[in-house]
């Protein structure tokens, strides 16, 4: 059984791709050991909040393209029948690698060398097939997904903060901040130890003190007031 390897993207913007390859089944233990060791490098470097790895074509539609300018010298005219009879998706992958490629009266045995795989999703939008690598962009968002993208944004509005306050990287900061909006304050509340350690805070607080420097960040109409103290 084929399997696939399939990585869920979140982006700045708070959409996520789901990114599927399939794999030859002798590839599999070699990919395992791959993502074992380098699968914490991926989530960083490309943003990934889980890898998995899932068996089945349930999600696939696989699809063999001869190639006529391999074929016309062995097959000479049949070659539009081989290539008419894969579009007809009479063809299929042998265990030795070769296609298998057959009609009502014939059949023909097919290299590697001269066909292509195509790969695509069932009912999928938003999608780019390239060279076995399949791409999906879903843009159904969760609570938890406009949560996360909107914690995200603080921090990077926090550590702009702190920047334009003239703090030291090495200055440990006190954060307060008041909102009227309950929402926002339960994602700090929420995110209170991912902001803290991202923004290098001592603590993070719902009050309002007297301070060193504030801004106001604003996101959909909203604002919370943050305020900063060495």
């Amino acid at each position: 059984m084929p399997s696939y390897l399939a990585m869920i993207l979140t982006l700045d913007d708070v959409f996520f791709l789901v990114l599927s390859y399939r794999l030859p089944m002798q590839d599999d233990i070699h990919v395992q050991w791959l993502l074992q060791k380098y699968g914490e490098t991926i989530k960083e470097e490309v943003n990934v909040k889980e890898i998995s790895l899932i068996q089945g074509d349930q999600w696939v539609v696989i699809q063999y393209i001869p190639l006529w300018k391999t074929l016309w010298s062995q097959f000479g005219k049949d070659t539009w029948r081989i290539i008419w009879s894969a579009k007809q998706w009479n063809a299929s992958l042998q265990t030795d690698g070769t296609l298998l490629v057959t009609s009502w009266e014939s059949s023909w045995s097919l290299t590697p060398e001269q066909f292509e795989v195509r790969y695509s999703w069932f009912d999928a939008e938003n999608q780019i097939v390239e060279d076995g690598v399949m791409i999906e962009l879903d843009l159904k968002l969760t609570e938890d997904l406009l949560q996360e993208g909107v914690a995200r944004e603080m921090s990077r509005f926090l550590n702009q903060m702190r920047k334009d306050a003239g703090y030291d990287v090495s200055d440990r900061i006190s954060c307060w901040y008041t909102s009227g909006d309950s929402r926002l304050i339960k994602i700090l509340e929420v995110n209170s130890d991912y902001l803290q350690q991202e923004a290098l805070l001592r603590q993070l607080w719902l009050w309002e003190i007297t301070h060193d420097y504030s801004a106001e960040f604003f996101i959909q109409e909203k604002t919370v007031t943050f305020y900063m103290k060495k």
